[in-house]
């Protein structure tokens, strides 16, 4: 939305004559439209489509909704709305959901408590350009179909022939399934991705996220919003087993990054999402060590970090992970070791803290007082003496 311009939407008031303009985005504004207002009847005729006031000459336009402004009140709130609570004890899971997709690396303990890739779980790929997301991710799925997994590489940045030289460093991915959807414009996208998809996976990667929303949105004829809760409720429905095998989906999904760092898509991506993974530079770009570290881990540790390499494929240093596994239980050792000694030292000395007193906290207020005075007096005199560059 232009600077320039307030946004409203359309809405009809609860006495069935009034129009209300409710304002989007950072515009709260609302407005009420009587019918002796000069603009009713243009109002009226305009429900459905977006209002917009200049902010610099106030005239009044309308434009169709190409963001979802009306997504918001799509779905209308009854008072006699029916609300069902589930029990954990009343579902009804497949022991299946519990087996994670290992790909017998030290990844696996990387990734999650039980190893490996969890069933029906949604995983984010983040990092700069060339940092190699789409490499790991590939590396990662030839590793699971090695193991007898079902797995599947949508393609919407590369065609074949980047595919190609990708094959001649990584020979063992020769066998992997890819839908390029770059070979399916003369067709709807969006019906190409449900139907491959139906047909059952173990685990998806998907690179990337914005291009495959950009090229359903424009073969299509959808509004950004409508595709991105498309994406997302596709992504539900597959984690729930609903696809024709009844496979418990998971998702691996690269997002691009904005210039500020901040991954390009909905909010509703970042909540509904199991893990967020991070891959980064130590040190200069494109120059220093590469590792990987969980920002946000539902099933697993966050903070860890994990090196690779892509100089001969792609390596991940275990050695180096298991020193920093290693370092972590010291210092945890050692954490524990100091809060035991500081409990005991207060046992002997009678500090534990039944035995403060509101007494001793007004002590320790009075000895406070005392020592910012103190303070108070010792600045006033090196202002005297010009240490501050001030003279009194």
């Amino acid at each position: 939305m232009s600077e320039n311009r307030l946004q409203y939407t359309i809405h009809k008031a609860s006495n069935g004559d009034d129009l209300i303009l409710k304002g989007t985005g950072v515009n709260s504004e609302a407005k009420i439209i009587e019918p002796g207002h000069s603009r009713y009847e243009w109002v009226n005729k305009n429900q459905g489509r977006v209002v917009n006031i200049s902010t610099t000459n106030g005239r009044w336009n309308s434009s169709t909704d190409y963001h979802g402004a009306y997504e918001p009140y799509s779905k209308e709130i009854t008072k006699d709305t029916k609300v069902t609570l589930t029990k954990l004890d009343d579902l009804n899971i497949d022991s299946s959901l519990f087996i994670n997709m290992k790909t017998d690396t030290v990844f696996d303990e990387f990734c999650s408590s039980d190893g490996g890739f969890a069933p029906g779980t949604n995983v984010m790929f983040t990092g700069s350009p060339g940092i190699g997301k789409t490499t790991v991710g590939i590396e990662l799925l030839s590793k699971l179909q090695d193991a007898g997994k079902k797995v599947l590489f949508i393609s919407a940045e590369m065609s074949q022939i980047d595919m190609a030289r990708y094959l001649k460093r990584f020979p063992h991915w020769g066998q992997l399934p890819i839908l390029f959807l770059g070979d399916h414009t003369d067709s709807c996208p969006k019906s190409v991705i449900e139907s491959v998809l139906n047909e059952g996976w173990d685990l998806i990667l998907t690179d990337s996220y914005t291009e495959v929303n950009d090229t359903v949105k424009e073969e299509c004829g959808l509004t950004r919003s409508k595709t991105e809760k498309w994406f997302l409720d596709l992504m539900i429905t597959h984690n729930k087993g609903g696809n024709n095998l009844k496979k418990y989906t998971t998702f691996v999904t690269i997002l691009q990054l904005n210039k500020g760092g901040q991954f390009v898509g909905s909010n509703k991506l970042r909540h509904m999402t199991s893990a967020m993974l991070n891959l980064r530079w130590d040190g200069e770009e494109n120059t220093g060590r590469r590792y990987m570290e969980f920002d946000k881990n539902r099933v697993g540790a966050v903070g860890k970090k994990l090196f690779f390499t892509l100089d001969a494929g792609v390596s991940f240093d275990e050695n180096r992970f298991n020193r920093d596994k290693q370092t972590d239980l010291l210092v945890e050792d050692e954490r524990k070791q100091l809060d035991a000694e500081g409990v005991a030292f207060d046992d002997i000395f009678g500090l534990d803290a039944e035995s403060y007193t509101d007494e001793d906290k007004e002590e320790e207020a009075y000895i406070n007082d005392i020592k910012l005075e103190d303070e108070e007096i010792q600045m006033e005199k090196d202002v005297k003496n010009g240490l501050y560059g001030e003279t009194v």
